[in-house]
């Protein structure tokens, strides 16, 4: 029988051997001009991957502008926007007929007007709710991101490059990726990074535009990700957040913030299970509606467990919440006979 077992496992231990051969480095994405923080850092790479397969692999180093890649499995390439890569499912594709239905908190945030203004007022709003700031709350990020430090750093649904700028600015990490589905988004995030002469001789950025639901990077190969006010607005946060514990290594930390329900600063005092009937019976906010939703702290531990995220924390005013996760080391798999 044991002889029997060995016989039958061989296939598929040439099966894994054979798929991990699929994994190679197929594109380089260097820039036209070796300036800026490129220049500052030349041996920071950045590995990203097919958005299809998501085994070929992507290395660029350096800032914009850039080449575009392409994934010869799969037989596509995907494009360089000028200032930014992108890594989405049609990027380089023209659709004759279909099209995706978008959620409207994603189409929200493709206007060019809300790109405009985030940074000019709309983000200063969400004070209201009890969020300290981006100062303190990049403050509060940093204690939480301590363990990823000196790796590189993803910005997921970094918008106008609010946070991207300041942890490039900490020099704390190699490389920081500014990654956003909105096309208006990075182009406005681009402009900023232009104009901070604190950026030019600091930690490199590359702007990437990707989908929250098909991170383009390898599995296990992303030190940590941030996403700043963010998750309130994905169309499909479980989806995301499974694509999260995909692509961090062990070890790996995930850091968020976002708005709670008008309830719980009530919660807090008295407990969110008590308030619980209140707020799903008589809540003239709405918990959810077709922009974003409101949290409540449970839901977000569940989120967080239910893909194998570990050692949950975090620091909690009136609606804003920070909270951040790990991603545990990699249980041993038992030995083949």
């Amino acid at each position: 029988m044991r002889q029997l077992h060995k016989q039958c496992a061989a296939p598929q231990q040439h099966d894994a051997r054979r798929a991990a051969r699929t994994v190679v480095r197929v594109a380089s994405a260097e820039p036209v001009t070796s300036a800026g923080a490129a220049a500052a850092n030349p041996q920071t790479d950045f590995k990203f991957a097919c958005p299809i397969c998501l085994t070929t692999e992507f290395v660029v180093q350096g800032s914009a502008p850039y080449q575009a890649c392409r994934c010869g499995r799969c037989g596509r390439s995907f494009e360089a926007k000028g200032q930014y890569l992108d890594l989405t499912l049609t990027s380089g594709v023209a659709q004759q007929v279909y099209e995706q239905k978008m959620w409207q908190g994603t189409e929200l945030f493709r206007q060019p007007l809300v790109s405009f203004v985030y940074e000019r007022g709309w983000r200063q709003n969400f004070a209201g709710a009890g969020f300290p700031g981006a100062e303190k709350e990049f403050e509060m990020a940093m204690q939480y991101l301590q363990p990823a430090q000196g790796g590189v750093l993803i910005d997921a649904s970094c918008g106008t490059g609010l946070f991207t700028r300041l942890f490039a600015r900490s020099k704390k990490f190699a490389g920081v990726v500014a990654l956003d589905f909105s096309e208006s988004m990075l182009q406005q995030a681009q402009q900023f990074f232009a104009q901070d002469a604190a950026l030019k001789a600091g930690t490199p950025i590359v702007a990437v535009r990707g989908d929250i639901g098909r991170l383009p990077f390898a599995t296990g190969s992303v030190d940590a990700i941030h996403a700043g006010a963010a998750i309130h607005c994905w169309p499909n946060p479980q989806a995301a957040m499974a694509e999260i514990s995909r692509v961090l290594k062990p070890g790996g930390v995930f850091v968020a913030s976002t708005f709670l329900t008008p309830l719980a600063p009530l919660g807090e005092l008295i407990g969110d299970s008590t308030v619980r009937p209140l707020s799903q019976t008589f809540n003239p906010f709405g918990r959810s509606n077709q922009t974003f939703r409101y949290w409540e702290e449970d839901e977000l531990k569940d989120l967080v467990a239910a893909v194998g995220l570990t050692d949950y924390t975090r620091t909690r005013s009136r609606m804003f919440i920070m909270f951040a996760a790990t991603k545990p080391a990699a249980e041993r798999q038992p030995e083949q006979w």
